[in-house]
Parts: structure tokens; C-alpha cells; sequence
């Protein structure tokens, strides 16, 4: 693989990648407004659970059409008017062939492709955009082993009393998986780590500074988290940071569902309480702030200490708490489904306005042998037609294409005019179908009047005859 295909590959995933993160973000505006109307209404498990439409949003590469979708009429761009500053990418686009140039050897692809194609705007900012996604992963795989590497020979805790502990905690809640407790001179606050093998980690400090009672409350909310299964979540998200590590709202998101995640995982606790333990949680709390205020947080931990303005809220939760506010309730569903019916699914196609491409000038058509493109044989300057709506990209010569126009169209199409004898349009212009866009010629690397013409979907070309229509047959 070259350059040019890496260049190509690499704008077409930037392309999907910025046009998700920016529809992203208007979820993440409806989510905290949602958050915000019924911060006392809704339960505190839907709290953190709304936030998993956001992953959805970001994780699943494709979704359906819908009428009510929010993008329907929000202006938001389209992944084909994203790349459209690159479309003339060196993915093969213009391809000569042998029916182009019957009596002429085929033109070395270096001497026809553009040379902003390979070096455009876009490209650098795909160029950028992988780098950084480059630093970023090296960096948190680094960090994540070298924490996994000071903690690995922290010795597992041997005090029955404690065992005891974790063993009636691990029955109460129903966790019937093995968890090892170990004690470590190097953590700074309580922590479950590991996706498929979890251990619980303790400072070495914690036994000489809480009672058995507060050390259950820590044991507990560690063992919800395993329960929550939100280690691998916070896994998930710290992986589509390191994609998206160029949307700030993104990470501010990320934060509040990691806040909302200590809360839902209180919530749970508090369901296994008696009533006149509650206040005692949130006194555990609190003292841990205490002693271990702002600790470190990686992906493959989820701990019980959070900082003072989050405690507070936590705090205000638990003396608020009453045992439906772990559960779901018809309110909380039914936004749920309509933010995911709004922001999961494309704005719809209107019926009717389906692109379509008409047979851009008259002639004897000849399809090439890669069916990459069409010759259309004519005489000289027969008038050529724009084959679809759209903007003009580029109208000029060069010594392979000779005179040739590039159209922009709707959904990441584009089509590709060569040979042309005359222009009649400029970079820039708004065309409409049918509208004259120049005279058949033989300009460039020619032998004889003709027209060569491609049709190219997010910059690959594809077999013009499954897409044009005669005018007879589109009225």
C-alpha cells in the first residue's frame, strides 16, 4: 500500500470520526439539559445509565434513517460535505485506462494526481488526528503498566477479620466471583481493578484509620462496581477518548458519567443497607475525603473517594435516598427512548430527492475495462451537461486531464468531466442537473474527441452505468 491509499484510508476515517464526534455533542447538550429538568424527578441509576446512548453514539459506526431524527433539522454537516476539501484524494480517482488513451501508452498515475490532493488541509488535520490518537494510546498503555508494575508484588491481605469481611459482603451482594484483597504502600485510596481477574486494593494505611463498619462500606461499593461491571466501561470510554481526544466536550462528558458512575454505584450500596446505616455511609465518606482526597483515576480502576465538590453531591444523594432510587421508572424509560429515537439514527432522506445522475452528453457511450468510467465519443464541442446538482470543485487543465470539471454533490458523491475543448463554468459555481458545464473536446493525453467520465462515492470511483438515468426515464 502507498502513500496515496494511506492518505486516502486515513481521511476517510478522520472524516467519520470528526462528523460523529460533532453529532456527539448535541447529545451531550440534550443529556445534561435532560439531567438538569429532572435532576430531582429521575432515579440516580438513570443518571449515569443515559450516558451509555453517548457510547452508543460514538462506538456503533452506523444508524439508521429516521423522520424524527434531531438531525433533520439541525445544520449539521454531512460526512460527504466533510470530505469534500479532499476528494480528490490519491485513492485511484483518476484512473486512465486503456479505452482513455487507445493509441497512447497509460500516463504514469504519479504525473495526474493532484498534488493538493496528497497534501490538502484535511490531510494534515488527519495526519494530526492520528498522531495524537498515536501519543495518546502509547501514553495510557505506559501509564497503565507501569501503575500495574508497582503494584504487582503488594501483598495479598491475610487478616481473617478482614476476609471475614469481604466474604459476607461478597454473599450479601451476590458476587460469587473471586476477588482477592490485597494491600499496597502505593495506592492513594481503595480500588477495583481488572476486567476479568478483579482484586481489591487497599492502602496500608486504612486499617489503623477506619473501624470494621467503615471498612465494610468500603468493601461494598468496591464489590458494586465489579457487580456494575464499570471497570470495562471506563475502559470503553478512556479508548474513544484517545479517538476523539480533540472534542474538549467529549472529555467534560466523560467526567460528569465517571461523577454520575460513583453516585449509581451509591445507590446500589444503599439498596443493601438497613435504613439506620445509610447516615453512616455517607460519615465513611466523608472521613475518606479526608485521607485520601483527589486520587489518581486510570481506566482499569474504579475507586470509592472523589472530590470535595462531587462528595458534596454525593452526600445531598444518600440523605436524600430512598430504595426506589435505584430503579427504573416509566419517566426515566421513556426519555431514555426518545433521546436514543432523536440522536441515534441520520436524518432521513427526503422520498422523491434521491440523487440521481443523467448521461452528462450525448454520444456513443464505451464503458472502460475497470468500469471505473465511461468515454462518451462524440464530435467536437457537442455540449457536456452536468450530470447531477452540485458545486463546482475544479475547473482547469492539466496535461493528463486537459480541461476537466469536478462536481461536489449530496451523501459524498462526486463526477469527473476530462477532455472537455471548453469550460463554461468556474471553481466555486452552484450547478444544476442538466446545466452546460463545457464542449466535448480532446484536450490532455487525447487521441480523438471524447468524453471521460467518472462518478466517485466518498472519493472511490464506482461503474457509472448502475447509476445514470436517460432524462426520458428520470421524468
Amino acid at each position: 500500500m502507498d502513500w496515496n491509499s494511506v492518505t486516502f484510508y486515513l481521511n476517510q476515517a478522520f472524516s467519520w470520526t470528526l462528523h460523529n464526534s460533532i453529532q456527539a455533542c448535541f447529545l451531550v447538550f440534550l443529556i445534561l439539559l435532560c439531567k438538569q429538568l429532572g435532576k430531582e424527578r429521575l432515579p440516580v441509576r438513570w443518571h449515569y445509565a443515559v450516558w451509555f446512548l453517548l457510547i452508543w453514539k460514538l462506538v456503533v459506526p452506523w444508524s439508521s434513517d429516521s423522520s424524527l431524527s434531531l438531525f433533520n433539522w439541525l445544520p449539521t454537516p454531512s460526512l460527504g460535505s466533510i470530505q469534500e476539501a479532499h476528494l480528490l484524494t490519491a485513492s485511484g480517482s483518476f484512473q486512465p485506462t486503456e479505452e482513455a488513451y487507445p493509441h497512447n501508452s497509460i500516463p504514469h498515475r504519479d504525473t495526474y494526481l493532484s498534488t493538493e490532493a496528497g497534501f490538502s488541509w484535511f490531510s494534515v488535520l488527519s495526519l494530526i488526528w492520528i498522531v495524537g490518537v498515536i501519543i495518546l494510546a502509547v501514553t495510557t498503555i505506559y501509564t497503565t503498566y507501569r501503575f500495574l508494575s508497582r503494584v504487582k508484588d503488594d501483598s495479598t491481605v491475610q487478616d481473617q477479620t478482614i476476609l471475614r469481611s469481604l466474604s459476607q459482603c461478597k454473599q450479601q451482594m451476590g458476587v460469587t466471583t473471586p476477588i482477592p484483597l490485597r494491600m499496597s504502600h502505593r495506592m492513594t485510596s481503595p480500588a477495583l481493578m481488572g476486567i476479568w481477574r478483579p482484586q481489591i486494593w487497599l492502602p496500608a494505611s486504612i486499617l489503623e484509620n477506619l473501624d470494621e463498619q467503615e471498612l465494610r462500606h468500603i468493601l461494598l461499593h468496591e464489590l458494586a462496581h465489579w457487580k456494575r461491571r464499570d471497570i470495562g466501561v471506563n475502559s470503553i470510554i478512556s479508548m474513544l477518548l484517545i479517538v476523539n481526544w480533540f472534542n474538549p466536550l467529549l472529555w467534560y462528558a466523560a467526567s460528569r458519567m465517571r461523577q454520575d458512575q460513583e453516585m449509581a454505584c451509591d445507590a446500589l450500596v444503599l439498596t443493601y443497607l438497613k435504613e439506620t446505616e445509610v447516615p453512616l455511609y455517607g460519615h465513611t465518606m466523608i472521613k475518606m475525603l479526608e485521607l485520601y482526597a483527589e486520587p489518581k483515576k486510570i481506566s482499569i480502576t474504579a475507586g470509592f473517594s472523589s472530590s470535595k465538590k462531587h462528595v458534596k453531591r454525593r452526600i445531598i444523594m444518600i440523605s436524600r435516598f430512598k430504595k426506589r432510587a435505584y430503579t427504573w421508572t416509566a419517566s426515566g424509560i421513556i426519555v431514555v427512548l426518545a433521546l436514543g429515537v432523536f440522536t441515534l439514527t441520520d436524518a432521513q432522506k427526503v422520498l422523491g430527492k434521491e440523487l440521481t445522475f443523467v448521461t452528462p452528453v450525448a454520444g456513443d457511450i464505451r464503458s472502460t475495462p475497470d468500469q471505473k468510467g465511461i468515454n462518451i465519443i462524440n464530435n467536437l464541442n457537442t455540449p457536456a451537461k452536468a450530470a447531477a446538482a452540485g458545486k463546482v470543485l475544479k475547473a482547469e487543465y492539466n496535461t493528463t486531464l486537459g480541461n476537466h470539471v469536478i462536481i461536489v454533490h449530496e451523501d459524498g458523491y462526486q463526477t469527473v468531466y476530462s477532455h472537455l475543448e471548453k469550460l463554461e463554468v468556474t471553481a466555486g459555481a452552484t450547478v444544476t442537473q442538466g446545466q452546460l458545464i463545457g464542449l466535448l473536446g480532446s484536450t490532455g493525453r487525447s487521441t480523438g474527441p471524447h468524453l471521460n467520465f467518472q462518478i466517485l462515492k466518498n472519493g472511490t470511483p464506482i461503474d457509472p452505468m448502475q447509476f445514470l438515468v436517460t432524462e426520458t426515464t428520470k421524468e
